[in-house]
């Protein structure tokens, strides 16, 4: 209804605060716009509009759903349209990519010398960390795919129309015309056009014209702009080969550190379209029927949350995630100091494998080269979570991904690996119980038998219950840590004492 009594539709006994709730608000382009309001909106009912914004809302919050997290590991990116990709959701950091090269991001490749090469070679470990969102393109799902959605794909396909013209020509807008690449699903044409100005080197070009008369298996993202009984038409924002396991492991054993070389193998380089149903693995391992607790270290970019921030995105999601009455959790917040230039340590890439490579094996969200790229570009804080049961990783994974900006991915920690004990050691703060809250403390912070002794920060309690996640929120005493402490504090003691005896025992 209109906001004004005299506009189409209008009810002027409706209150100002009716007409402006967001139940009756229709956002429409222009042109709509004015086929909606003709002749004072008669051809349009409230009734009618009303049906159409429900449609349309569940219609994108299907998209929402339906959209998962897309990571990819290539061994090349063939094709990438910069200024679209930008604009999506953490598209920037391939524009910020494109400058750090010397690339114009807003000029297609050609003509711009070296520096789309370069741009390529930084580009490309990108895609293993990235926070994109697409429907996965494949048999499981082809009837649910509709005009406007951002699609994922990764099959063998063909190219047609394509020239090996030094200097390409733009599209003509005629599909029968244009460049694009093809493949059959369920029954339909998959076509995925390309504008070849944003092809990134001579070889993509290459290597296109051969697919033509041979499939080559690219993947991708695209727009879905058509679809029928016999095709679905796609505009192609970028695509690239695939990395293969047996690629990215001899890439691995010629880079990588010798000692951890020796410790991996293909099947630790598995890659592929990170969906709800594939964004994770137990690597190289089959799934554990007794679906039994674990710890999983929750991954966060440092440098993008606020003081408590990771605590409070993570318990939202633990408490949407994992049933109250199984729900006895404990959590510590740390950081992950892995820069080598800083500390001494390994290399990030053999980091990562070390992570994740070799026995026992461990469930995980990144692979080895996409981790060895987060810990070389980002400074990582970890919230690591006990108790969870195996079979939640995955969803905790997908509702943190939806939820958190600053979420990165996730690794299950088993401290009988060495690096797992060296970079996750870290006492529990907080206790999850059923719907309450506790906050940990040890002998160290508070000691009853003294009286006196109190080092707790009371006003976290203030603090966490004011954030309203949880029906209580209390002290309570880390037993074990306690003890831990005890022990150490006699030892400390012992050792003083022995010192005194010592300098004692000179003096004499």
């Amino acid at each position: 209804m209109a906001l004004s009594d005299h506009g189409p539709r209008a009810d002027p006994t409706l209150p100002i605060e009716a007409r402006n709730a967001v139940s009756n608000l229709l956002l429409l382009c222009s042109t709509c716009h004015d086929i909606v309001d003709k002749n004072n909106g008669e051809a349009y009912t409230v009734e009618q509009l009303s049906r159409l914004k429900a449609e349309h809302e569940t219609w994108n919050a299907a998209l929402r759903k339906a959209g998962q997290a897309w990571r990819m590991s290539y061994s090349s990116i063939d094709y990438l349209n910069v200024p679209r990709v930008a604009m999506l959701p953490g598209g920037d950091v391939v524009q910020q990519a494109a400058q750090r090269a010397g690339l114009d991001p807003t000029r297609p490749f050609s003509g711009q010398g070296f520096a789309p090469g370069m741009f390529v070679g930084t580009v490309r470990p990108v895609f293993e960390s990235w926070r994109g969102h697409a429907v996965p393109l494949d048999e499981s799902r082809p009837g649910a795919i509709r005009q406007g959605m951002y699609v994922a794909f990764n099959a063998p396909m063909r190219s047609r129309n394509v020239s090996n013209r030094p200097f390409p020509q733009s599209l003509t807008g005629i599909w029968q015309d244009d460049p694009y690449l093809s493949f059959r699903l369920d029954g339909r044409t998959v076509m995925i056009r390309y504008d070849p100005q944003w092809l990134t080197t001579t070889t993509a070009g290459t290597d296109l014209v051969s697919a033509a008369t041979e499939q080559a298996t690219y993947a991708g993202i695209g727009l879905v702009v058509g679809e029928s009984a016999d095709a679905i038409r796609i505009s192609a924002l970028f695509f690239g080969k695939p990395q293969t396991a047996e690629g990215a492991f001899m890439k691995y054993v010629v880079q990588g550190d010798d000692e951890t070389a020796r410790t991996v193998s293909v099947s630790d380089f598995e890659t592929g379209l990170l969906s709800r149903g594939s964004a994770s693995q137990l690597l190289g391992a089959t799934c554990d029927p007794s679906n039994d607790d674990v710890t999983v270290a929750l991954h966060f970019n440092e440098l993008e949350v606020a003081p408590g921030q990771i605590q409070r995105e993570t318990f939202r999601q633990l408490m949407r995630v994992v049933p109250e009455f199984r729900r006895d959790l404990t959590v510590a917040v740390g950081t992950l100091f892995t820069h080598s230039r800083l500390t001494g340590l390994p290399k990030p890439l053999d980091i990562a494998a070390a992570h994740l490579a070799g026995e026992p094996k461990v469930w995980s969200t990144h692979s080895i080269n996409g981790l060895g790229t987060l810990l070389a570009d980002v400074e990582v804080a970890f919230a690591l979570v006990r108790g969870v049961r195996r079979g939640q990783l995955d969803d905790l994974h997908q509702a943190l991904l939806a939820e958190s900006e600053s979420y990165l991915g996730a690794v299950e920690v088993n401290l009988r690996r060495p690096t797992h004990q060296r970079f996750y050691e870290a006492s529990p703060r907080y206790r999850l119980i059923e719907a309450d809250l506790r906050l940990l403390y040890s002998a160290r912070e508070y000691y009853g038998e003294l009286g006196d002794w109190d080092r707790r920060p009371h006003e976290l309690l203030d603090e966490w219950e004011a954030e309203d996640i949880f029906k209580s929120v209390a002290w309570e005493e880390d037993k074990e840590q306690s003890a831990t402490d005890e022990r150490q504090a006699e030892d400390e003691m012992s050792e003083w004492m022995a010192m005194i005896d010592r300098g004692a025992a000179a003096a004499d």
